[in-house]
């Protein structure tokens, strides 16, 4: 996304904004909600509330910020609801520290640092991307070489391959996982 003024109501502006906040904002959403595909419809409902809204906005960080806060703000209106508290039979809902700047902040860290990962792991070569994929689903090496239907050795050696990439792509966040 450029750095110069964002125009949500220009198709392109909407689509390339949509594409690249979109699965980090539902993956937010989803640390409030705890239900994905409702997290994926308050995500919606905030890009048609932009695009609606016609208002240019500085620069990219500045939209970033404003859809963040946004989609913080309807996913704790949601979980107020009436409706939410009917359908839902669970012990109250801790507001006060979802409320919080630190759960807020805590949580667009989190999430921007996935997105970071996610898109380091799609530029690995197609071997080593299953493999690391299955690496962060607590595959052992022998499990993965069944799935995959390769040796232990060539796990081994895609993990390599991959560990070297992702650590020349994400430097210090490598550590955080």
């Amino acid at each position: 996304m450029s750095e110069g003024q964002v125009h949500p109501k220009s198709l392109d502006g909407l689509k390339s904004l949509f594409e690249t906040l979109y699965p980090s904002l539902c993956l937010f959403a989803n640390t409030y909600l705890n239900d994905m595909d409702k997290a994926k419809d308050v995500v919606q409902e905030v890009f048609i509330k932009i695009w609606e809204r016609d208002t240019p906005y500085p620069n990219f960080y500045a939209i970033k910020a404003l859809l963040y806060k946004a989609v913080k703000n309807r996913c704790l209106d949601y979980l107020k609801s009436k409706y939410h508290r009917r359908m839902v039979q669970s012990p109250d809902i801790d507001f006060d520290h979802m409320l919080s700047d630190d759960f807020f902040y805590t949580q667009l860290i989190l999430t921007d640092t996935y997105a970071q990962l996610e898109t380091a792991i799609k530029q690995l070569p197609k071997k080593s991307e299953a493999v690391i994929r299955l690496t962060l689903n607590a595959y052992t090496n022998k499990e993965i070489a069944e799935e995959l239907s390769i040796s232990k050795n060539t796990v081994k050696s895609q993990k390599r391959i991959a560990y070297k990439k992702l650590r020349h792509a994400l430097g210090s966040l490598l550590n955080i996982f």
